[in-house]
């Protein structure tokens, strides 16, 4: 089953969606793609030596025209650019920039949107396993905790508003230090190129204000590792993954790439496991 799709942001996730239409990876036609950065742009069109490209256009309104889906992979303030105005325009979209969603207000906004315009909003499951058992948790009601700890190395999270707010050197570190605790919604605002992955379990399962959130910084630390623990009278569900860091952008697991390909290959695929 074919169909279309628009992409905001050419960067590094970006680009391997690209490339996952350019080789058939994906059972459907890349039609349009927006970066702020047009050599980005050039760098997916340039994947398609054997096949018509897509359009670049050159403002992101422009990326509902004829599309079925629009995809984000632009960063959260992108997630504000277009995902309404998308949805209103007939469009499905895909966020992986989710962690856009710790804002209450988006949050409403994006699902309401949906529901009266009768379109859809996909999360892949990004970095991190185990979202369909915690969805399934969550939909009894017996769900009672949960839990992520993220460790990276220092060099993923360089930058973070939260530690440039709080003046946390992280640098320097010679041992793995707790550098954040707290809710999955004050997690998206204080590392939002780091930690989507709480926005998304969170919505699996018992919301970004109840879901708690614990950064590591680990100078010894190689991967992107994620733990997840949740809890309740189904008894526990209990993951770690150790992602490999993109090898252009230390700050974005590897598998956060694959997920969103997997998801998209999905909605092309005649046998669809688990969600």
């Amino acid at each position: 089953m074919s169909f279309t799709v628009s992409l905001f942001g050419c960067g590094t996730i970006g680009k391997e969606i690209g490339r996952a239409f350019a080789d058939g990876t994906i059972n459907g036609e890349l039609v349009r793609v927006y970066d702020r950065n047009f050599e980005k742009s050039q760098s997916v069109i340039d994947l398609f030596e054997a096949q018509e490209p897509p359009k670049v256009v050159n403002e992101s309104d422009g990326l509902t025209e004829g599309s079925d889906l629009v995809v984000e992979a632009a960063g959260q303030s992108a997630v504000s650019d277009i995902a309404v105005s998308s949805l209103k325009a007939g469009c499905d979209v895909l966020l992986l920039s989710v962690g856009a969603l710790g804002d209450p207000t988006l949050r409403q906004e994006v699902v309401q949107t949906a529901e009266e315009v009768g379109q859809v909003v996909h999360v892949p499951s990004g970095a991190i396993a185990g979202l369909d058992a915690v969805k399934a948790a969550a939909l009894t009601g017996d769900l009672n905790t949960v839990s992520l700890t993220t460790t990276k190395n220092p060099a993923g999270l360089e930058g973070a508003p939260h530690l440039v707010e709080n003046e946390i050197d992280i640098s320097s570190l010679n041992t793995a230090t707790t550098v954040f605790e707290g809710s999955a919604a004050e997690a998206a605002t204080a590392f939002p190129s780091n930690i989507n992955v709480a926005m998304a379990l969170s919505l699996a399962g018992i919301g970004p204000t109840k879901t708690t959130v614990r950064i590591i910084a680990d100078p010894q630390e190689q991967n992107n590792v994620h733990h997840i623990e949740a809890t309740g009278e189904m008894g526990t569900v209990e993951t770690t993954v150790r992602n490999v860091p993109s090898p252009t952008n230390p700050k974005t697991s590897y598998l956060a790439a694959i997920s969103a390909i997997e998801k998209l290959r999905s909605m092309g695929s005649t046998l669809r496991v688990g969600s």
